[in-house]
């Protein structure tokens, strides 16, 4: 947000000032020279926004607005279009006047009439000179007499009318009015005795209180309708200020919510790093963000992944970063038990409800207490589980096996699987409402394919960890080695890659791992992929070699020199091929 600064339009507004002052003569009502439009606009290009004394503002060119004024009098009528633009000024001034009342604390209300005239000037709609204000507070009698330099409204009506009979400043006479309504808490009327429509110099006004107007209140009350304009004003006001507090309220929400979401993030990304999680490519970082963001919140999440992608520790992260965090973490592979196992695991059982159950024994629900339970594999389980889990997230209760009673639990559920739920519903071996029930927020851990920027250091990290562990001086991997890692598709993920390190550094002969270190399956995709391509050299190279040969007479020092490679390279390669001499 920008907001200019008084330094920014102090040169504005003391020429403004100047411009006012220089037509004044003695015992006018001086207007209050601190009020400079930069205390009261506010201008925030990002959003589309200009802001006056807090109120939002557009800009329009007098020509549009003139243009606007010729339309509603050819087609509503002169009569017409003149009450219409008074009620508009007066509910516009009455508005000003509020909002400067409520900002600027005036010691009285006739600082609120001059401030009046001067946000007039301020506001290029016309320049205004105070010539006398006489208020008699006990009273309540009120009369200001004014004079309008340059009114926009009078220039505009000259454009396209030219000379009235009637002066014409309608809507500058209905902001006067509602600006010296709201100052002073009740009716005042302005009526122009001079207008520069008319020809003359420049429009002159008097505004009196409504009694003061004598037999012509009945008409100005008829054509201004105040009565109903003010209290509606009144009650805009206080519903754009109400709304004006809540934006503001939810925008200080939203910067501390913000503010704690980077500090999460933060945790999150030092917890990764202790746990030498690699998470540089774009994907798993995107994963940190979801994982951060839901962390907080107590809801279900669901975890998607192929295995030995890090799942789990996505979920154990989840878990340690929420308000949860000091509660247990409990776990369970959902694949590795039969039904009745799972079944007694997740929700208990009591002494005699099956062969076996000597004792009561409490479920992983209630171990759980006000912590987390993680469902592994949550792909796998039986329909009559789905069915009981199902209601132990609806109803947020549980029924041990064989119990008749039910116990409430508050343990946060976060799943995971390697299957696709959504595709097990559609075949109907997964129920759709517990699909909904666990998905209220998924995260899809990416394959290490799909992240291979990863690979790198991730190599380097089981590297470490490796030779530390098996007190190995291997320290690099050769620049084959790591191609065929990279260009691997690595079903079993991260765990099938550490793995594959490992047995790198177990068979190394020396500090740098090579192609042959690599588990055979790694080996075999890369001399398949490089496919057709090597065979055909190959095959150019064994011909070549036969030829030397030949024209040499079996010569094997002439053929190589001709061949340009040592004498046991071409020894060597003569085996490969089965070339005998």
């Amino acid at each position: 947000m920008h907001r200019f600064t008084d330094t920014d339009l102090r040169t504005t507004s003391a020429v403004e000032l100047r411009i006012v002052t220089s037509h004044a003569q003695p015992g006018d009502v001086p207007i209050p020279p601190d009020l400079h439009l930069a205390e009261l606009l506010d201008f925030r290009p990002d959003q589309g926004v200009i802001r006056l004394h807090e109120q939002r503002v557009v800009i329009l060119s007098a020509a549009a607005m003139g243009l606007l004024r010729k339309e509603l009098v050819d087609s509503l009528g002169l009569e017409t279009a003149r009450r219409l633009l008074l009620r508009f000024g007066f509910a516009d001034g009455y508005h000003d006047a509020v909002n400067l009342r409520e900002r600027s604390k005036w010691a009285s209300p006739l600082d609120g009439l001059r401030s009046g005239a001067m946000l007039h000037t301020l506001e290029g709609i016309v320049r205004a000179e105070v010539r006398r204000i006489d208020h008699d507070a006990s009273t309540g009698q009120f009369e200001e007499e004014v004079d309008w330099h340059d009114s926009y409204e009078a220039e505009q009506h000259l454009h396209h009318y030219g000379k009235s009979p009637s002066p014409v400043c309608w809507s500058l006479l209905g902001y006067s009015s509602g600006f010296a309504s709201a100052c002073l808490g009740k009716e005042i009327y302005f009526r122009e005795m001079e207008c520069l429509g008319q020809g003359g110099r420049h429009c002159v006004a008097i505004g009196r209180d409504a009694e003061s107007w004598g037999a012509d209140l009945e008409g100005i009350r008829t054509d201004f309708q105040a009565a109903t304009v003010g209290p509606e004003v009144e009650r805009l006001h206080d519903a754009v200020s109400k709304r004006a507090k809540d934006l503001d309220r939810r925008e200080r929400l939203l910067e501390r919510r913000e503010r704690e979401l980077n500090l999460l993030r933060e945790r999150i990304n030092r917890l990764a790093a202790s746990k030498n999680f690699i998470a540089g490519s774009q994907a798993m970082k995107d994963v940190l963000e979801l994982a951060a963001r839901v962390a907080p919140l107590d809801t279900t999440v669901l975890v998607y992944g192929e295995s030995g992608t890090g799942k789990e520790f996505i979920v154990r992260l989840i878990h340690d970063q929420s308000p949860r965090a000091a509660a247990p973490f409990v776990s369970i592979n959902c694949a590795a038990l039969t039904e009745t196992l799972l079944e007694s695991e997740l929700f208990g059982h009591v002494r005699g409800a099956f062969t076996g159950a000597v004792r009561d024994k409490a479920g992983l629900f209630e171990v759980a207490g006000s912590g987390t339970i993680f469902l592994d594999e949550i792909g796998e389980i039986a329909p009559t589980v789905q069915a009981k889990l199902l209601r132990a997230l609806q109803e947020r209760e549980i029924r041990r096996v064989g119990a008749e009673r039910t116990i409430k639990v508050n343990a946060r559920v976060v799943a995971a699987t390697n299957r696709d739920l959504r595709a097990a519903v559609d075949a109907g071996t997964f129920r759709e409402d517990l699909y909904f029930r666990l998905g209220a927020f998924i995260i899809t851990v990416p394959p290490l394919r799909d992240r291979r920027e990863d690979i790198p250091p991730l190599v380097h990290n089981f590297l470490v960890r490796a030779a530390s562990r098996m007190k190995k001086d291997v320290s690099s991997v050769s620049a084959d080695a790591m191609t065929a890692l990279m260009h691997y598709r690595w079903p079993g993920n991260v765990r099938e890659l550490e793995h594959a390190v490992e047995r790198a550094v177990i068979l190394a002969n020396n500090p740098n791992i090579r192609v042959r270190d690599l588990p055979p399956e790694i080996t075999q995709q890369m001399r398949a992929r490089v496919g057709d391509d090597t065979l055909d050299l190959q095959e150019q190279e064994r011909v070549m070699i036969e030829r030397a040969l030949e024209r040499f007479g079996g010569n094997r020092r002439k053929a190589a020199d001709a061949l340009k490679i040592s004498t046991v390279t071409l020894w060597r390669k003569m085996k490969q091929f089965g070339i005998s001499s």
